[in-house]
């Protein structure tokens, strides 16, 4: 299966939680959080960060972290996670401009075998 390196997918954060508490968190445990975007229905958020160490050590450590009651599934996200929030599959590198955008369009790369 097709993963990112940059992007998890977080599962079971509570309605109570704003996307702004769980970039602090992700950014006090992990590194820099470029975006992030919650679905509070599906209570879902994809979190990207800046480098892919950071993501790799996010989730290792962060799965099953517990934040306004309910402990978070964390997972890298897939090609459907990206399709669910709108947008473009890319991996890595994105220029100055895109990273201070609240909102980018994201470019199609090749996927890297495992």
């Amino acid at each position: 299966m097709v993963k990112s390196r940059y992007t998890l997918f977080v599962e079971q954060v509570s309605s109570a939680t704003p996307r702004r508490d769980i970039v602090a968190e992700f950014e006090r445990k992990a590194g820099p959080v470029i975006a992030c975007v919650r679905d509070e229905k599906e209570r879902t958020a994809l979190v990207e960060f800046k480098h892919s160490a950071d993501a790799e050590y996010a989730w290792r450590k962060m799965d099953g972290h517990k934040m306004d009651g309910r402990a978070w599934k964390i997972d890298y996200a897939t090609p459907s996670d990206f399709k669910f929030f709108g947008w473009k599959w890319t991996e890595g590198g994105l220029d100055d401009e895109k990273q201070t955008s609240s909102y980018r369009t994201r470019s199609v790369s090749p996927s890297r075998s495992d």
